[in-house]
């Protein structure tokens, strides 16, 4: 599943400083790309209280450090919505800007949706930028489409505006969902 070179396993005790700086750069990438988005991460607590209500996929230099992760939990754990349930929510995807354009931000996406397969969920749900190539474009170049604004449930739409970052326009930010 991942490139050479590179493998994907759950994140290990003592990771979150490492992937606090991924998240970092990677988010840098995106305010260089227009998006208005923060570009650094939360304070390290509570980032690793972020890691611990999710499940961390980190992919990793075969003998190195780990260049990437993607964080996924059900959605309606994370909404607090038993009727949402059936849907797995990737909350974060981040790769190491050095080790992007390989294949592993993809890698990290296709273990999400095997673990969804995995334990039965009928979908796997985002949200992200609009009109950026590494937002939209990229995950439905992989399956996923877009969600119109009138078929958001409501567990969508509370999920969509937890993750809405601070200045960001109105309908900047696309809901998308794969379904399996």
């Amino acid at each position: 599943m991942a490139p050479e070179g590179y493998r994907i396993r759950m994140m290990e005790p003592g990771e979150a400083e490492r992937l606090r700086a991924i998240d970092a750069a990677a988010g840098r990438l995106l305010v260089e790309a227009g998006h208005v988005a923060r570009a650094d991460p939360p304070p390290l607590p509570d980032f690793v209280r972020f890691l611990l209500t999710h499940e961390v996929f980190v992919a990793q230099e075969k003998r190195g450090a780990p260049v990437g992760y993607a964080a996924a939990a059900d959605l309606a754990a994370l909404v607090g919505d038993p009727d949402a349930g059936g849907c797995y929510w990737l909350a974060a995807l981040a790769v190491d800007p050095a080790h992007g354009r390989r294949g592993v931000g993809s890698a990290l996406l296709q273990a999400v949706v095997r673990r969804a397969e995995w334990f039965f969920h009928r979908a796997v749900g985002l949200s992200t930028a609009r009109a950026l190539p590494i937002g939209e474009g990229f995950y439905a170049a992989r399956r996923f489409v877009g969600v119109a604004e009138a078929d958001l449930t409501p567990a969508l739409l509370k999920r969509r505006e937890m993750e809405w970052p601070s200045g960001a326009a109105p309908g900047s930010r696309a809901v998308m969902v794969r379904w399996l």
